[in-house]
């Protein structure tokens, strides 16, 4: 990892307190009296805090008791590399096999239950950058995503080397982080819970399709759906258990870039017009209402960012 803090633990109590500050105050408890170790190498870019996690058997938990009023609000995506582990959360309990990728809710109680050594990657993302998505990720909670392929692959590969070998400069942490989200979101955000363990390769196309033509200003669920030879009806029923319509996705996601692109210091001489235009939109009229009521924030004031 870049810029990364390591510490080598012994006993829970260690353990509880390096944990309790990088996740959310929580308890450890071992199940032997063999001693307990974890090694955790951790490091932070733009809002995220990304760590990897060696340690003996133990059970993690965050209750009640745990939370208060004051605590960052995380939500926990964690990539399970070894060992055995049991994800608890709400009314549901989850055996997490190696390699698959699973997510928590910092803002309800939890359990972990590593039943021997387990290594595994955390990535901790605020639930104010999931914005309007984070309330559906909430409900898919311990629930396990396969990363054989499709979105999950994409995703599993992406949480594999993100704690690696992080870029240097802070713009391009900032693209990382903007990319890590799309792919959190396409993975947990638009897949019900009962549908959690079915993979739509057709809607990871669909998605994909649409991300590699975000420029286009002809994009449109027409288009699309002629293109995946499938009706436009049918590609509705695809986005039916999403929080966003096809239309209103593909505006989120425009508009997410089209924010980030604002914000960045390279594009400071680059009108706002074309930076629209990029990404597929061509009347900008009312481009800062859209972003004021995406993000809160007007055209000037994510400029002024920019030059802050």
């Amino acid at each position: 990892m870049t810029d990364r803090k390591g510490s080598h633990l012994r006993g829970t109590e260690s353990f509880e307190a390096v944990a309790s500050t990088l996740f959310a105050p929580l308890r450890v408890t071992d199940p032997g009296p063999q001693g307990f170790e974890a090694v955790v190498d951790h490091t932070a870019f733009g809002p995220m805090v990304v760590a990897r996690v060696q340690a003996s058997a133990a059970t993690v938990t965050r209750d009640d008791r745990s939370i208060t009023s004051s605590d960052v609000e995380w939500m926990h995506f964690t990539l399970h590399h070894h060992g055995a582990v049991t994800a608890i959360q709400g009314d549901r309990t989850t055996t997490v096999e190696p390699g698959e990728v699973f997510a928590c809710d910092s803002t309800r109680p939890y359990r972990l239950i590593g039943a021997d050594r387990s290594d595994m990657t955390v990535l901790c993302v605020p639930r104010a950058s999931l914005g309007r998505h984070a309330n559906s990720i909430s409900r898919r909670t311990a629930l396990s995503i396969p990363t054989q392929g499709g979105i999950g692959g994409l995703l599993g590969h992406a949480l594999s080397e993100v704690g690696e070998d992080l870029p240097c400069q802070g713009v391009a942490r900032t693209y990382l982080a903007d990319a890590l989200t799309a792919l959190l979101l396409a993975a947990f955000a638009d897949t019900t819970p009962e549908r959690a363990g079915v993979a739509s390769d057709l809607a990871d196309r669909i998605r994909a399709h649409a991300l590699a033509h975000l420029g286009d200003s002809r994009l449109s669920a027409e288009q699309v759906a002629r293109q995946h030879h499938i009706s436009v009806r049918h590609l509705y029923a695809l986005f039916k258990g999403s929080d966003l319509t096809f239309a209103a996705w593909v505006r989120h996601e425009r508009l997410l870039r089209i924010r980030r692109d604002l914000l960045d210091p390279a594009s400071a001489d680059v009108s706002t017009a074309t930076i629209a235009a990029r990404w597929g939109v061509h009347d900008t009229k009312h481009l800062g209402r859209a972003l004021k009521r995406e993000f809160g924030e007007t055209v000037n004031d994510l400029r002024r960012g920019e030059k802050d």
